[in-house]
């Protein structure tokens, strides 16, 4: 019964010995610079890519010779970014990271273009801003956000231009709102300036976004557009 046992062990690390590889590649000063892992000649767990100088640079994950996640590493160790992907690489899931280790950004790729709501991160953890792709081209609402958490700006995009914008004062207040944008996402026209009491302070003429004019707006101009 032992002996049966023996041989029915020794058969199975002779099957896996046959479908299970490992190889390595070296750079030419002799040091590593990849070690694959395969399976039935293909790659498949763990393949590790690493720096001339012997510091681990990326982590790529095979299953039966498909690429289902990579993690890309600094020379200090610390993680640059993350992706997984899905559908044979056609959708990527990326996460990116700040020098420091805290996260930067979160997206989503498919074929290689911005789809879906992107996220920042200011260094602290609060969102920083968020913004929705259609095919690699702004749509819809994004919006911008202070250190301190508040909304720092809320834009409307249609096919990769803004055509209205609301920015806000640090303490919440609305400032600024433009809404004269030309077919070609650029700011022609008049904008309004505001107080912190939510009065209105001034109007800026703009040029190709440039603004040539602001004007202070007197008690009775600022009646005038509150009619209006």
């Amino acid at each position: 019964m032992q002996l049966f046992i023996k041989v029915i062990l020794l058969t199975i690390v002779l099957i896996v010995s046959v479908f299970a590889a490992e190889e390595k590649k070296y750079y030419d000063n002799g040091s590593v610079q990849f070690e694959y892992s395969y399976r039935s000649g293909q790659l498949h767990g763990l393949t590790k890519e690493y720096y001339e100088t012997g510091e681990l640079k990326a982590e790529h994950e095979y299953r039966s010779g498909k690429l289902i996640s990579k993690r890309r590493f600094r020379r200090n160790g610390d993680l640059e970014y993350e992706l997984k992907y899905e559908d044979g690489q056609k959708i990527e899931y990326k996460i990116e990271y700040y020098p420091t280790g805290e996260r930067f950004r979160q997206r989503t790729l498919i074929n290689g273009k911005r789809e879906g709501l992107e996220i920042e991160f200011h260094r602290n953890g609060k969102k920083k801003a968020e913004r929705n792709y259609i095919a690699d081209k702004k749509e819809g609402s994004a919006k911008g956000y202070y250190i301190n958490g508040r909304l720092q700006g809320d834009w409307l995009f249609k096919n990769g231009e803004p055509v209205s914008a609301t920015i806000f004062y640090s303490t919440g207040e609305k400032w600024l709102v433009h809404s004269n944008f030309d077919d070609k996402g650029r700011l022609n026209g008049k904008s309004k300036e505001y107080e912190k009491d939510g009065t209105l302070k001034a109007i800026r003429y703009y040029k190709n976004n440039v603004m040539e004019k602001r004007r202070r707006v007197s008690r009775w101009l600022r009646w005038w557009w509150s009619i209006w």
